[in-house]
């Protein structure tokens, strides 16, 4: 027997064996009367798995632009000059406007940095390829999430429809969530 609940308001002490208070209503469910809901325990599992990825997700992108400036779409291209016949190693901040030239090329903004300026925009540079990454991951889980909803609410329509007859759906079910993990 599974007890689901919304929210605890406060718990028990270990040597008390009453069960915890919640707001609202609480949900008891004994799976082995109702073979129709046996995947209900692995959703929920795999529901909260994924919303706690995708919260850990966004706590290191919050960490990480904490850390200090973030740069998108830009790159440090070196460049030499010649002056009496010495080379001299100079470096710009190059970086996407997201606007397009006539020709249809993507205009490109630039920025000269001092050598000691070079450091402090490679790390920001790579900040920005972090979160970046990051956020792929965090939208990778949100499609994750969409779709288990989606394949339970849609499964509990058609259960409806075909007055819970057909047990199938609950064998789809389950590959789909183990699909997930």
């Amino acid at each position: 027997m599974q007890v689901f609940t919304l929210e605890t308001v406060e718990r028990c002490p270990v040597f008390q064996v009453a069960t915890p208070q919640v707001l609202g209503t609480s949900i008891v469910l004994n799976l082995e009367e109702f073979p129709e809901l046996n995947w209900l325990s692995a959703y929920l599992t795999t529901l909260n798995t994924l919303q706690s990825e995708c919260d850990r997700l966004c706590h290191s992108i919050q960490t990480i632009a904490a850390e200090g400036d973030v740069y998108r779409n830009c790159w440090i291209e070196p460049y030499t000059k010649i002056k009496n016949e010495k080379k001299y190693t100079y470096y710009q901040l190059r970086r996407l406007t997201g606007e397009r030239k006539k020709s249809g090329q993507p205009k490109v903004k630039t920025k000269h940095l001092s050598h000691r300026a070079v450091g402090e925009v490679r790390a920001a540079i790579a900040r920005g390829e972090q979160i970046a990454a990051l956020e792929k991951q965090q939208e990778q889980m949100k499609v994750q999430l969409s779709r288990l909803k989606q394949i339970v609410w849609g499964t509990d329509r058609r259960l409806e429809r075909m007055g819970f007859q057909n047990l199938m759906t609950n064998q789809s079910i389950n590959q789909f969530i183990k699909g997930c993990l």
